[in-house]
């Protein structure tokens, strides 16, 4: 199995990169789907395809805040740990893709793939 952490290169905070890490288990977890299924469901049934880019270890996407609140709530993050866990994703999509994903009120998201 691939590293969680694998496209979180810039996460150096311990704390961070235990919170990044559950999120990314959370992800391959997921109702059976893995990281590629839970990605393709995003993208064939959301009104707008999510996927800014992709490279060889992750999925770039711009996702809803309703995502966000599912990942938190089956988690069982505090709105602390998921405003935290959102600003990791934010400043690593930033610094690996070059750009914020700015698409009206949807938020980055990565996923390290499998």
């Amino acid at each position: 199995m691939a590293d969680p952490l694998a496209a979180f290169p810039n996460v150096e905070d311990e704390t961070d990169r235990d919170l990044a890490e559950r999120h990314q288990r959370a992800v391959r977890d997921w109702e059976g789907t893995g990281v590629d299924g839970l990605v393709y469901e995003y993208r064939t049934q959301f009104h707008r395809d999510p996927l800014v880019t992709q490279t060889d270890e992750a999925y770039y996407l711009s996702v809803r805040g309703h995502v966000w609140d599912e990942f938190g709530e089956r988690m069982g993050l505090s709105d602390d740990e998921l405003a935290r866990l959102k600003e990791i994703h934010a400043e690593q999509f930033a610094a690996s893709v070059g750009e914020e994903a700015d698409h009206g009120n949807d938020e980055p998201m990565i996923l390290t793939k499998e």
